[in-house]
């Protein structure tokens, strides 16, 4: 057990260690697609919670369906706006990892091209992915409610805005829903990066991602835990921040978006490699033959001709 779980902390010291010498080798490229693709999120989630929920609150009305629809269809606008970026950001990133660790030339315009092999099955994943993730949260939802109902009939709970029942049912149903999302989300870690590099889509990367990272679940988590609770914290913080008065408007509040929306997208960039540097792990585990130069040229998402020519010109 205890030689387990210290192969378990060096593999993920060894794996960290590998991310950021794979970004520091390259990094002027890194922060280019990182730039690109991977700011515009950070960025504008920071303006999102902070600004949008200044604006809505509290002279919000959601029982006006002018200001519902309105809400309704920025947001959607706001979540094809993320999703978009977050594709070519996990496309362009996944490409440039797997490059270097094969010691292959790359450029920031070659990376741009893999999105033409890679877009749409990286949507497919994406789709089908938050498609689970949001059902889950739905059907969790409406047996809570059902729950509630339940127990409100009976006269055993009184909900009220400032009820402290409400109060417990919000952390319970974080406490159950939140380890379930996270377990799915542990062991799909490597299925974007199985879209880019095996020209899968859909489901079908969800099922080998779940089964390639099989027996390293607990290092997966571990690179998980260890990068998007420190990004979600550095954005909520900061929107809060700017939501204080008009702290958007000082250099203290500009100066801090900028530093938050740097070390996020750094950070994501990282997470989105070391997710490559498991998979080469897990399918050396897994006794899988590994892309070789010759036969590279067999996965759509890595056309080496074509990323050499490319350097050549650039």
């Amino acid at each position: 057990m205890n030689t387990s779980s210290e192969n378990g902390r060096s593999l993920w010291s060894e794996i960290i260690e590998s991310t950021r010498k794979i970004f520091k080798s390259h990094a002027r490229h890194f922060h280019a697609i990182s730039i690109l693709f991977l700011l515009p999120i950070i960025f504008s989630l920071i303006l999102y919670l902070s600004f949008e929920l200044a604006i809505f609150y509290p002279d919000y009305d959601f029982t006006s369906y002018t200001q519902l629809q309105f809400f309704a269809i920025s947001s959607f606008v706001y979540a094809l706006f993320l999703a978009f970026f977050f594709i070519c950001g996990v496309g362009t990133t996944t490409y440039s990892a797997v490059q270097v660790i094969y010691d292959r030339p790359i450029n920031v315009v070659s990376s741009i091209k893999s999105m033409r092999n890679s877009f749409f099955p990286l949507l497919s994943t994406f789709i089908v992915s938050q498609t689970i993730f949001i059902s889950i949260t739905l059907l969790f939802a409406l047996i809570l409610v059902f729950v509630v109902r339940i127990l409100q009939s009976l006269g055993l709970i009184e909900l009220k805005s400032d009820s402290d029942h409400l109060l417990f049912l919000v952390i319970f149903s974080l406490i159950v829903l939140v380890p379930i999302l996270i377990w799915l989300q542990m062991n799909w870690s490597l299925a974007y990066v199985i879209t880019v590099v095996e020209s899968k889509k859909g489901y079908e990367t969800l099922r080998r991602s779940a089964k390639l990272v099989k027996g390293e679940r607990w290092v997966a988590l571990k690179i998980l835990m260890y990068y998007e609770p420190v990004i979600v914290w550095m954005v909520v913080w900061c929107a809060m921040f700017l939501d204080r008065g008009e702290q958007w408007r000082s250099f203290r509040g500009i100066l801090l978006t900028a530093f938050t929306s740097v070390m996020g997208y750094i950070l994501m960039n990282q997470y989105l490699v070391s997710n490559v540097v498991l998979y080469m792990h897990c399918k050396e585990l897994n006794d899988e033959k590994l892309m070789s130069e010759t036969a590279a040229g067999e996965y759509v998402s890595l056309p080496v001709e074509e990323e050499e020519k490319n350097h050549d010109v650039v």
